[in-house]
């Protein structure tokens, strides 16, 4: 029976040190008095906890009345001090009786939480002097990792004090900071901003709102875009009604222009109820939110959004001409609504007396492409008409004019764009195409000398560099080579021909990604020498802007790729067109020739109608809907190609 006896007394004192992490009470039955009761409620042992350690002194625990009286003006609490009376600690109290354990049965298992510590077994007057030992050899190790866990939560409370000391006293510099920023010291402010915030204040308080703000304008103004964009977007998601979300939306807009920040959560920003704001913020909240839209290709939304810009607005002829590039999406296909919003935009932008505006050229082309596809050539032809002879967009207007007086067979006035786009003011543009077309506009006018030639010079321009073009798509795998090989342009010994790289840089999209990179590439420099102000964040931010720009590089690569590989297979295909028409040549002047010499004295009878027919393929050419950040494609263009001479 002693043996029996021992195994259960163990087990239960390897129970109590089974609770150490949920209790910190010490089973020692000699150490505990009224002293160590008050040190424990002052470690901020939890009440539970304490009664366990007064179940586990055994009999040997006695107070006075006057004991408890000294416990209560110490802070302990009631619930303590009426267990100490209910289980008899106190002399003059009743020990309350408890009922009986009940029976064993089947039922769930008690959770950690119900289990209450049992006061240690007295010792038993059979124990043995090894009994003994081990008792309290195991009473001393569990009463010193009950210290242990007290000196550990002592020293976290100490520290949170300290935080909360330290935090206090950041607190009182941030309007230093802002004066700083105010300044220009904007990296010394940036460090008080980070100290502050490193101290993990309340995300909901003012001073948090505070800081983050203070942060993002602060790496805003230094350069460091990248780092300003996650404190601003925290700052913007804080809600409408916080007194920096429209400074906030402000940088949000540039973050936008400068390195493409538009990350999918800003969506949420449509949640927020921005109608107590000034009218001029509506209307740049309304403009963005549609172009943000537009870009994720979402028309629909792009044109709810676009819709609310009031017609004083700043952006109310570019929301007119978003609205109608994205009535064109074939998701929306309202082409009547397109024509109407792209009218409507060019007059807007008159009315702001601003006859150099952007939009008003874009719109014109706008309109001029649309209606070209519906057919209507001399209404395309005055919209084209309508671009400024100094404008950017000049040469591509001439050349799409030169298409358009194509398809209406107004070929003496093709002749005369054809002279004017072979001039050396357009020798930089890169139209294949155009001296394919001249061929066949030569041959309808049975002018086979001047086809001849303007195959020859198809050939000699871009057919005689195809070989290279093919050969370095071929030898070129990486995007980072074909993104540096864009950058080596204009230097000696380059492998690409320069037709085909100019090809591509004149390209809106490379434009949009290589501003990216260059903006990121100045924001790294400017990270750099002030990464160690910074500390661990500066850091992070130099790592994020690396990630950035190498992704942005790749990016870049796979566009250049995808053009120059574009590039070769239209050339190809324009070759074939060649081949034919060189074809055509030959058997024309034949068929002439042999009519001649079959009645020589039968006048030569030009035709007014063609017979034969060479359809330009879909990919051959398209005409891209030019801005900052929405590009689309209308369908492309079909021509016939006569076999008879037609007069002009």
């Amino acid at each position: 029976m002693r043996s029996i006896r021992v195994s259960q007394s163990f087990a239960k004192v390897v129970a109590g040190m089974a609770l150490v992490g949920v209790c910190f009470v010490s089973p020692d039955v000699s150490a505990l008095d009224k002293n160590q009761i008050v040190q424990m409620t002052k470690l901020g042992l939890d009440d539970k906890a304490i009664k366990g350690a007064i179940d586990g002194a055994g009999s040997e625990l006695k107070l006075t009345p006057e004991d408890v009286g000294e416990l209560r003006l110490e802070g302990v609490s009631e619930d303590i001090i009426n267990h100490l009376k209910a289980t008899g600690r106190v002399s003059g109290e009743a020990t309350t009786e408890t009922a009986p354990d009940p029976a064993p049965g089947p039922g769930p298992a008690p959770s950690d939480s119900d289990v209450s510590l049992e006061p240690a077994p007295a010792p038993s007057e059979e124990e043995s002097e090894e009994e003994r030992l081990e008792r309290e050899r195991i009473a001393k190790e569990y009463e010193e990792e009950v210290m242990r866990k007290a000196e550990e939560l002592n020293r976290q409370k100490e520290q949170e004090s300290q935080r909360e000391q330290r935090l206090q006293q950041m607190a009182r510099r941030l309007p230093e900071a802002k004066e700083l920023v105010e300044s220009g010291s904007n990296m010394e402010a940036a460090r008080i901003y980070l100290e502050f915030l490193s101290l993990e204040p309340a995300p909901e308080s003012d001073e948090w709102y505070e800081a983050r703000f203070g942060l993002a304008r602060s790496l805003y103004n230094q350069g460091i875009l990248s780092g300003a964009t996650e404190p601003l977007l925290e700052v913007l998601l804080a809600g409408a009604d916080k007194p920096y979300f429209v400074a906030a939306f402000a940088m949000l807009r540039k973050l936008t222009q400068e390195i493409g920040y538009r990350p999918p959560i800003l969506e949420e920003l449509t949640q927020l109820y921005i109608g107590d704001l000034n009218p001029d913020f509506q209307a740049s909240f309304n403009y963005y939110m549609g172009k943000f839209f537009f870009d994720y290709s979402r028309s629909e939304l792009a044109i709810e959004y676009l819709q609310k810009v009031p017609v004083e607005a700043d952006e109310f002829p570019e929301a007119l001409y978003i609205m109608g590039i994205a009535r064109l999406d074939p998701a929306v296909n309202d082409i009547p609504g397109a024509l109407y919003n792209f009218q409507n935009a060019i007059e807007a932008a008159e009315a702001q007396n601003n006859t150099e505006s952007e939009i008003l050229q874009l719109g014109y082309l706008a309109l001029a492409r649309t209606w070209y596809e519906l057919g209507l050539y001399d209404v395309a032809l005055f919209y084209y008409q309508k671009i400024p002879k100094n404008s950017s967009r000049n040469a591509q207007a001439s050349f799409e004019t030169t298409w358009t007086y194509f398809m209406k067979n107004d070929y003496k006035r093709a002749l005369g764009s054809f002279h004017t786009l072979n001039s050396p003011y357009y020798s930089k543009w890169y139209y294949p195409d155009l001296y394919v077309l001249e061929a066949t506009v030569y041959l309808n006018l049975c002018k086979f000398d001047q086809s001849q030639l303007a195959l020859a010079q198809f050939q000699k321009e871009y057919m005689d560099q195809q070989p290279r073009l093919s050969e370095f798509l071929t030898n070129t795998t990486e995007p980072k080579a074909y993104w540096d090989t864009m950058m080596r342009v204009g230097q000696s010994g380059q492998e690409l021909p320069p037709v085909f790289a100019n090809a591509v840089l004149d390209t809106l999209e490379f434009y949009n990604i290589y501003r990216v990179v260059k903006n990121l590439r100045q924001e790294k420099a400017a990270l750099e020498s002030n990464v160690a102000s910074l500390g661990e964040f500066g850091q992070s931010v130099l790592d994020r802007v690396d990630e950035q720009l190498n992704t942005k590089v790749e990016e870049g690569g796979i566009l250049v790729q995808q053009k120059l590989s574009e590039l070769d297979r239209e050339l190809t295909d324009w070759d074939l067109k060649a081949t034919q028409i060189s074809f055509e040549i030959d058997s024309e002047a034949k068929r002439q020739l042999e009519a001649q010499l079959l009645n020589q004295n039968q006048p030569e009878v030009a035709a007014d109608t063609g017979t034969t027919f060479l359809v330009v393929a879909d990919d051959w050419q398209s005409w891209e809907f030019e801005g900052e950040y929405w590009i689309d494609e209308v369908p492309n263009y079909r021509s016939s190609l006569r076999t008879e001479c037609i007069e002009q």
